[in-house]
């Protein structure tokens, strides 16, 4: 799976600091449980100079999950065209990109749109630990009450880049 095409391999410059990846291997190799699939839907660079719009995080998108997914083997990337595969897109609930589907040991959908960088990073990491064990850190009193609930919850987090 190459998510760089724009780019030959020697011109790239990678997105995470060694030391950066050095921890990441080693937080993986610690607390990922069972495989994840990082389900990546993007905007395939056209060849032809067509005047379309561009997804303007894609590129980077791709390059900083392909490097996250580098660093386990229990981490697998799908790369999925957007245009080309819009009905499956729809079924995942997928309406903008860049945009990631993880799949793994969790029971719901953990569907994460637009790139995540900066403090959205952490929650990156997080989310595929999560999925790989397929339960989250919250707290028994917090899992009681959502066992509460009566029905599905669909819940949305928006955060703007400053």
């Amino acid at each position: 799976m190459d998510v760089n095409r724009e780019a030959p391999l020697e011109e790239r410059v990678a997105l995470l600091q060694e030391s950066d990846s050095t921890q990441l291997r080693a937080i993986f190799a610690e607390r990922l449980e069972e495989p994840v699939t990082i389900h990546l839907y993007t905007q395939r660079v056209s060849p032809m100079a067509l005047p379309m719009p561009t997804c303007q995080t894609c590129r980077e998108t791709g390059e900083l999950i392909g490097e996250v997914a580098a660093l386990s083997d229990k981490l697998a990337v799908e790369v999925h065209d957007f245009v080309e595969e819009g009905e499956d897109a729809r079924g995942r609930g997928i309406d903008h990109i860049p945009a990631l589907v993880f799949q793994g040991r969790n029971r719901g959908t953990v569907r994460y749109l637009g790139i995540p960088a900066g403090y959205e990073f952490s929650v990156l990491i997080e989310s595929l630990i999560d999925v790989s064990r397929g339960t989250t850190g919250l707290s028994p009193a917090t899992r009681e009450q959502l066992a509460q609930l009566p029905k599905p919850v669909h819940l949305e987090i928006l955060v703007t880049p400053t």
